[in-house]
């Protein structure tokens, strides 16, 4: 902020407070009114206000060190040495020889002569230190306190007290009998006694009452949020310091002036009142100048004045506060004077400094300063003037508002920082995140090509490799595929801290999620003497777990056990205990000492080893493990002693129910009388398919799904089961699981291949993991494709389709005419098609599932054997032209689009492939001619004896020449069925061909016309 800014807000600021200020004194102040004097107040003639109070001010009698009764004054004040003194002021040159030690006591005497008006009166006593009794024309009408000539006899209260009088006396004969021992720089009557009507004097009592609570309040909820942002929010201790500053400032206003505090607890004394009041008001100024203090000294070009400022102030502050403690008289008031007037004339100097440096919102807490220096300053005058007046809130609230608008100033800035840097921090998250993924996958492209290429030499050149070159190739295989389990590990890792990975629990076999794991971790046994085994029992329970993060448990555990072991047993075990199921894996490797056991757990740290770095990784498998196991809710701990091997032993919860769904419906086979349900089988005609599961549930699933497809389904539950079914009848597909006991799905797809080509029989494997060692273990035992647990409808038809398909068509292509089968298809078609399916498995698996099934659909209906009969029904016609669009779409997005006007499809014959063929010409040689690419529509118009059929395109169109001679000659080196075989196949059929129409550069029209049946 520029200098002339800052200068005309503060110059405005302070117009604005003094405004008030003046305002408020012009309208509260008399001094319009006759004053006392010689002990006689004449308001005879005078007419008093309604709506305002005047003041006794003015010249009293005084009777120094005389307790005087009523009784005992006349009107010349006979047997009293009387003096004369001013009201309100200090009586201590009177009644004490100590100008510093105001004790003493006293009778004050005032006569008001009054007019005699019917009117009533009050009298209201702002202040009297420290105790009074006062009479009424001889009559004692308040007293508060206990007014006595010795200290121990005198009882103090400060509380300000009211008096009413009848308006028809024309004499008022006012007698105050008054004493003070209390800490103190005056005594006697210190503020001016107001006189007035009842109800206006009623009002402003009850308005300056009112406006202390209204600040107190203000003050006390204040001081309540900002400890609550201290707790909740920020620990900055500056915000303690400002909420103790809003505590003392609520107690200052409730214990000054009109005396709140005394009033809501009567049982404070008189000096406690006074610690009260020197305390809170010294504390409020202290602890907001330590508040300030952070802003203060930042950019300070003074650093070392303003410390030592500091310590001054802090000095003084505490001997103040021990002078107090201890009621040392003498030093309270200079110590008090300048905590109160010193502190707040430097915090705004101070920090107008500091606005020249544009700090963000300073302006507003020097706002907030000085309304409370001015609130400190006027104060301070109003006491030496000895005036008597309502109170005034408004530089309190003033500076509150301003405090609070430089918080809020403060906290939506911050907000806004941290916004801006939550929205920072969650792009670097998604950077880190899009890092790591991105990272992934380029390392694992090449690192999967350093291993196919491997295991390709090794394969192929086995037997030209010396022995050192094979060692090397495994090596160099092994290292791949543990830098693949650490990417996974990495991202893992990142998901299990930000508590992002959700299990799917369910009831879980144990033993067949330990046999997965040992098929899937044979490799590492190569080179190796190792043995896996198994002794969970066949009744062991089921197990509550996540099947896909229980194998990753296992398969972490058994990873570790391996890669620090060379021969031995890895031995998995298990036991139930209550309701937990207790794992352990057990290994007689090289064991760990104790310090060691306290880290392995931690992420990043693992065990040190005589072995080489291949065997090493980052430590992340066992953290994994851990958490993983907490997740279920259970606990991982480690037994191990050096060089005889660790026990890693785990619990996870026991399912409570223990028996399969009742309302389950399975396929029976019995496997030993079988040949008499396989025949009944074959004679149904559909495809038949082997559904292997050691899960019932999942068993039910699968067939629901499936046998709505028109498939033919067999389960059983096991894999010597399904070798046995294998023997007895024609197959079609086999879907196996992938964790089953005994005999995992891995080892069933290789005993299947030991009989069976992949051409001869497709493995549609089920797996709950869908990892790169799963996968691959699962194509190098023969499977032919995977679906990941848990199923999808729509995924698992689609696969089974396009497995049944592709085998359907293989047997089909053997029996069809080769030269038929080439002019219908190009090879180029699908050799695209193909890539095109296997680069939207990497971009958009479930667009690879749909376009898989329309291409399974278009094998299907172009190898149709009905494609041999002269006709075939125009539904199955339209059926492989949509098929074939659908590719087509696929390939070339944007640049093909194709629209159907087809509202019923007539039941008619038409010559197979003959709307497909004019479709695929007008596609190619048509709008993909085009740059841009266009339209294709297809129009079936059933009229009353005929249908017509017709396909336009917006293509090239056909030049004039080429047109006239298109269905007179073959084109040299056509090999496709092509228009004019169409053409001949209608005329033969119905005696008309085809029509064509075209003009280049606007599109080609072809048309023929089918005969309805009749």
């Amino acid at each position: 902020m520029n200098k002339k800014k800052m200068i005309i807000i503060i110059g405005l600021f302070l117009l604005l407070l003094t405004s008030f200020r003046l305002l408020w004194l012009n309208h509260y102040m008399t001094s319009d009114y006759p004053y006392a004097e010689g002990g006689i107040l004449d308001l005879r003639g005078v007419e008093l206000p309604d709506d305002k109070a005047i003041t006794l001010n003015g010249e009293w009698a005084f009777f120094g060190n005389q307790l005087i009764a009523p009784e005992s004054l006349t009107k010349q004040f006979s047997g009293a040495k009387q003096q004369w003194i001013r009201v309100p002021g200090d009586w201590v040159e009177t009644v004490s020889d100590d100008r510093n030690i105001p004790y003493g006591y006293g009778t004050y005497r005032l006569q008001i002569l009054l007019d005699g008006q019917s009117k009533l009166y009050t009298m209201s006593f702002k202040e009297i230190k420290s105790s009074a009794t006062v009479f009424i024309n001889g009559e004692r009408v308040a007293e508060m306190g206990r007014v006595a000539e010795t200290v121990e006899s005198a009882i103090q209260d400060y509380r300000p007290f009211e008096v009413s009088i009848d308006g028809n006396l024309k004499e008022i004969d006012l007698i105050i009998q008054v004493s003070n021992y209390n800490v103190g720089h005056s005594g006697g009557i210190v503020k001016s006694i107001k006189f007035g009507n009842s109800a206006s004097m009623k009002k402003d009592q009850m308005m300056s009452s009112l406006m202390q609570f209204m600040s107190a309040t203000i003050l006390f909820l204040h001081g309540i949020y900002v400890l609550v942002i201290f707790l909740v929010f920020v620990r900055k201790r500056e915000l303690v310091f400002l909420s103790i500053v809003f505590f003392c400032a609520t107690v200052s206003v409730l214990a000054d002036d009109d005396k709140v505090l005394l009033y809501l607890f009567p049982s404070i004394s008189s000096g406690m009142w006074a610690k009260i009041l020197y305390l809170s008001y010294a504390s409020s100024a202290f602890f907001l100048l330590q508040f300030c203090r952070p802003i203060m000294t930042r950019h300070s070009n003074s650093k070392a004045r303003v410390f030592n400022l500091y310590r001054v102030l802090n000095l003084v502050y505490l001997l103040f506060i021990v002078s107090v403690l201890i009621d040392f008289k003498i030093v309270i008031n200079p110590f008090f004077s300048v905590i109160m007037l010193l502190i707040p004339m430097i915090i705004p100097l101070v920090i107008l400094k500091k606005v020249a440096v544009s700090e963000a919102g300073i302006i507003y807490l020097l706002l907030a300063t000085i309304s409370i220096a001015s609130s400190a300053i006027w104060g301070d005058i109003k006491n030496k003037l000895s005036v008597s007046l309502p109170y005034y809130p408004i530089d309190i609230i003033l500076g509150v508002i301003f405090f609070a608008v430089f918080w809020f100033k403060r906290f939506f800035l911050a907000t806004e920082e941290t916004k801006n840097l939550a929205g920072r921090l969650q792009k670097e998250i998604e950077r880190k995140d899009e890092f790591l993924a991105n990272t992934s996958h380029e390392l694992r492209n090449p690192l999967h090509g350093i291993i196919n290429m491997s295991q390709a030499i090794y394969d192929n050149e086995k037997d030209d490799l010396t022995e050192e070159s094979k060692q090397n190739l495994r090596i160099l295989m092994t290292v791949g595929r543990r830098m693949s389990m650490i990417l996974n590990d990495l991202l893992d890792i990142t998901k299990l801290k930000e508590n992002g990975i959700r299990l799917q629990v369910k009831e879980t076999d144990l033993a067949s999620v330990v046999s997965s794991v040992f098929d899937t971790l044979g490799f590492m046994k190569e080179g190796k003497s190792i043995v896996f085994v198994q002794t969970i029992p066949e009744t062991f329970p089921k197990i509550e777990a996540d099947e896909n993060r229980l194998f990753q448990i296992l398969f972490n555990l058994v990873h570790n056990a391996v890669k620090y072991m060379n021969e031995g047993e890895v031995v998995v075990s298990a036991e139930s205990q209550k309701e937990m199921a207790i794992i352990h894996v057990q290994d007689n490797g090289i064991g760990m000492d104790e310090e060691t056991m306290k880290s392995i757990f931690l992420p990043y740290e693992q065990a040190d080893s005589d072995m080489t770095a291949i065997a090493g990784g980052i430590g992340l498998g066992l953290s994994i493990c851990e958490q993983l196991v907490k997740l279920h809710g259970g606990l991982l701990s480690v037994k191990s002693s050096v060089g005889k091997g660790s026990t890693f032993t785990f619990t996870l919860p026991i399912s409570a129910n223990q028996t399969s769904d009742p309302l389950v419906r399975l396929t029976v086979v019995d496997v030993t009388n079988g040949n008499k349900r396989t025949e009944q089988i074959m004679t149904i005609g559909f495809p038949r398919i082997l559904v292997v599961d050691d899960d019932p549930l999942n068993l039910a699933i699968v067939e629901r799904i499936l046998v709505a497809e028109q498939l033919e389904i067999i389960t059983c539950t096991s894999g010597k089961e399904a070798l046995v079914l294998l023997d007895k009848g024609k197959w079609d597909l086999v879907i196996s699981d992938v964790m089953m006991p005994s005999m995992s799905g891995y080892q069933l797809a290789q005993k299947i291949r030991e009989r069976f080509t992949i051409s001869e029989l497709p493995i549609l494997l089920l797996t709950a993991r869908s990892q790169l060692e799963d996968i691959q273990t699962g194509f190098q035992c023969g499977a032919s494709d995977y679906v990941t647990k848990p199923v999808e409808k729509i995924e698992l038809v689609s696969r089974v389709k396009a497995l049944i398909d592709l085998k359907t068509s293989i047997g089909e292509r053997v029996r069809m005419e080769a030269a038929w089968l080439q002019a219908q298809i190009q090879p180029h078609f699908l050799f695209n098609t193909l890539n095109t399916i296997a680069a939207l498995s990497e971009v958009n698996p479930p667009k690879m599932v749909e376009l898989l099934d329309k291409f399974g659909d278009y094998l299907h209906a172009s190898f149709a054997s009905h494609n041999l009969n002269p006709v075939i029904q125009l539904e199955n016609e339209l059926e492989l032209v949509r098929s074939y669009l659908f590719i087509e779409q696929e390939r070339f997005g944007e640049r093909l689009n194709v629209e159907w006007e087809v509202e019923k499809i007539p039941a008619i014959g038409i010559p197979p492939l003959s709307i497909q063929t004019i479709v695929e010409n007008a596609i190619q040689h048509g709008v993909l001619k085009r740059p841009e690419g266009g339209t294709v529509r297809i129009q079936v118009i059933e009229q009353p004896e005929l249908v017509e059929i017709t396909i336009l395109d917006d293509g090239v169109g056909i030049p004039e020449g080429k047109l006239k001679n298109l269905l007179t000659h073959q084109i040299e080196g056509h090999r496709g069925i092509g228009l004019l075989n169409t053409d001949k196949r209608l005329k033969q059929q119905y005696g008309s061909g085809i029509d064509i129409t075209s003009v280049p550069d606007v599109g080609t029209t072809v048309r023929f016309i089918v005969p309805k049946e009749e």
